[in-house]
């Protein structure tokens, strides 16, 4: 009996402290949660107060400026953190003139651009920047479309980013706007597309268009197709350009066709698969058009690569999964966006040439997969 008394005291005083332990853990979290509501931010003058050191000195210690004793930074910065403090960039931003923020009008359109973006993201967050990720979708009615534009960029220049990065679908309509970050000087930087006063970060064109041309006259293809796109954007241009140079310069037969959407791709590729000669291979201006070359193919009973060779380029995520598996370029969209917030910061820090446009080409990979072979001796 003795022993069951001392183990139910023994119980109870454990009881006790363990709610005790509670009551102190609770109250500690609700007195720090009403002190965190009642007062958002922590002010230099009261860190001044709590370390008996002038606003200046406080100052100086946070920003790991000016000539301060490792003691007396030790004391301020111990006190900040005990504090809580956190710096007011906003503050700060109209001190200098800098927010540190970009603006961003880059979709996650495709994998690829998901890329550009993770590459924005990596290059901006390295370099203590953040970003505001402001798209426009493509609208078929462009009144509309260049109306949303500039609310964007309005919501952008309102939130006063120091720098803009945008997709090349944006840069067409760009120009009606483009008074509108020129008259406040903030920088632009295009990707796969240039624009007059902006830096560029583009895909090597030349090299990856000649990859394509080269493995087809390898493949002993000699009537040749190219499904393009229009020419309102620079990497649709130089795509073409140079896949047809290098075509032109040997023995080899070649037809191009422009698209302008993607309803159109299907129309166009029964029309190429009509003609006489047939042609035994299409380079398709990206992934996106590749997989509608062959679903129109597939429709007319043609096999890919047996009676058709097919290329894309991007090498979108899908493009390893397609049936068969889809010879293409690929594009490093990560290593794009990084050049791309590097370019933007550099130049909003005044490390750029002014009046002088920048232009970075980051190199391209032809991919070698099944939709490509020799042509058939029936062709």
């Amino acid at each position: 009996m003795l022993l069951a008394s001392h183990a139910v005291q023994a119980f109870n005083c454990r009881l006790g402290v363990e709610s005790l332990f509670i009551h102190l853990t609770s109250r500690y979290y609700q007195t720090t949660r009403e002190a965190m509501s009642s007062k958002s931010t922590v002010s230099l003058r009261e860190i001044a107060e709590k370390t008996r050191l002038s606003v200046t000195t406080v100052s100086r210690a946070l920003r790991r400026r000016g000539e301060i004793s490792e003691e007396t930074r030790r004391r301020v910065l111990e006190a900040a953190e005990s504090m809580r403090y956190r710096p007011n960039l906003l503050v700060q931003g109209i001190q200098t003139g800098k927010t540190r923020t970009m603006g961003v009008m880059v979709p996650p359109y495709d994998s690829y651009w998901t890329d550009v973006l993770y590459g924005i993201h990596e290059e901006m967050t390295a370099a203590d920047h953040v970003y505001i990720n402001a798209w426009c979708e493509q609208e078929d009615e462009d009144e509309y479309y260049s109306a949303f534009m500039l609310q964007q960029l309005h919501r952008l220049i309102d939130r006063r980013v120091d720098g803009v990065i945008v997709w090349p679908h944006l840069a067409p309509l760009y120009t009606e706007h483009i008074e509108e970050l020129e008259c406040r000087n903030l920088p632009v930087v295009t990707v796969d597309h240039e624009i007059p006063l902006g830096d560029a970060v583009e895909t090597d064109e030349n090299s990856g268009a000649v990859a394509v041309a080269q493995h087809l006259l390898d493949l002993g293809h000699m009537n040749i197709a190219q499904v393009a796109w229009d020419d309102s954007y620079k990497w649709a241009q130089r795509r073409r350009l140079y896949f047809e140079q290098e075509i032109k310069a040997s023995d080899a037969n070649y037809v191009t066709v422009v698209t302008h959407c993607d309803e159109e791709v299907g129309r166009l590729t029964r029309e190429l698969m009509d003609r006489d000669p047939r042609p035994t291979a299409i380079f398709a201006c990206s992934d996106r058009v590749a997989r509608l070359i062959y679903r129109t193919l597939g429709e007319l009973g043609l096999r890919i690569p047996d009676d058709v060779s097919v290329v894309g380029f991007a090498d979108l995520d899908f493009a390893q999964w397609m049936a068969p598996a889809l010879t293409t370029v690929r594009q490093d969209g990560r290593k794009m966006g990084k050049a791309a917030a590097r370019l933007l910061i550099d130049r909003s820090e005044g490390k750029a040439v002014k009046g002088k446009p920048n232009v970075v080409q980051v190199a391209c990979e032809l991919i070698v997969r099944d939709s490509t072979a020799k042509p058939s001796t029936t062709n």
